[in-house]
């Protein structure tokens, strides 16, 4: 009798629940079993408003033209954002990662108890090693590690350097060329150079080349706040920390194509 109540129960059920399925509309069925659209998001990538830099040439230094320099950029407020993610994982990897101190376990020495438990009036005492007297360990101290574990897909790196290099397209000079111009080793004369494009040789320079150059790297290497990359070397660091830049008109050309729209 139980069992034909709880079946009699059970049917009736089925047949309110079929009355409310057909009172329901079938277009309200498929909203609810829609998925909701999820919109992934995306760094969205554009040209920079075009600036145009001076071109020198490099035996008088004269404006012989000037060279159009866009970029690809992303959206108001996403540059700065992936210029520091990129400068963070330059540091980062920057660092060697090989500070180590010893821990108490690690010191030499320290087997014996250096005095008796009771009766001396002293702290108790188990080590001579111990971190809280002079000889001992280091609490917490640092450890070799891997600083370079943060990763950074290749097109926001790049893309992070094209808005560097676009941010310091104000302070840009290009010279139609440098690479064998220097035909010995004397750092007066990229001195001189930097004097006839009219820029100052104590402000932080990079200049870029198209190719190594021994006589210029060797011929620069004196001069303190100047340092010289070839045209893949650039990074978020040097154009942030430059005031003036120079490129060769090879090593733009290969930039604009490398990092351009």
């Amino acid at each position: 009798r139980r069992r034909g109540l709880a079946t009699r129960g059970s049917g009736e059920m089925a047949r309110s629940l079929l009355w409310v399925v057909a009172a329901v509309p079938m277009a309200a069925f498929a909203l609810v079993l829609r998925a909701p659209s999820v919109s992934t998001p995306r760094t969205v990538r554009l040209s920079a408003a075009a600036v145009d830099v001076p071109v020198k040439s490099f035996d008088e230094g004269s404006a012989i033209g000037s060279e159009s320099i866009a970029l690809r950029t992303t959206k108001e407020g996403k540059d700065m954002y992936l210029v520091h993610r990129k400068y963070v994982h330059e540091r980062r990897a920057a660092r060697q990662g090989s500070a180590s101190t010893k821990t108490r376990g690690e010191v030499r020495g320290g087997g014996r108890k250096p005095y008796k438990q009771k009766g001396t009036g002293r702290a108790r005492r188990g080590s001579t090693r111990s971190p809280l007297i002079k000889g001992g360990g280091v609490i917490f101290g640092p450890k070799p590690r891997n600083w370079n574990n943060k990763k950074i897909n290749k097109k926001e790196a790049n893309l992070a350097i094209g808005v560097a290099i676009q941010n310091k397209a104000p302070q840009t000079v290009v010279v139609d060329a440098i690479c064998g111009k220097f035909p010995e080793f004397k750092t007066k004369q990229v001195v001189a150079f930097l004097q006839r494009l009219d820029l100052d040789a104590d402000a932080n320079t990079i200049m870029v080349v198209e190719e190594y150059d021994e006589y210029l790297d060797k011929s620069q290497a004196n001069i303190p706040k100047l340092q010289l990359r070839l045209q893949n070397e650039i990074t978020v660091s040097d154009m942030l920390w430059a005031n003036q830049v120079v490129f060769s008109k090879p090593a733009l050309d290969w930039v604009k194509g490398h990092y351009g729209p």
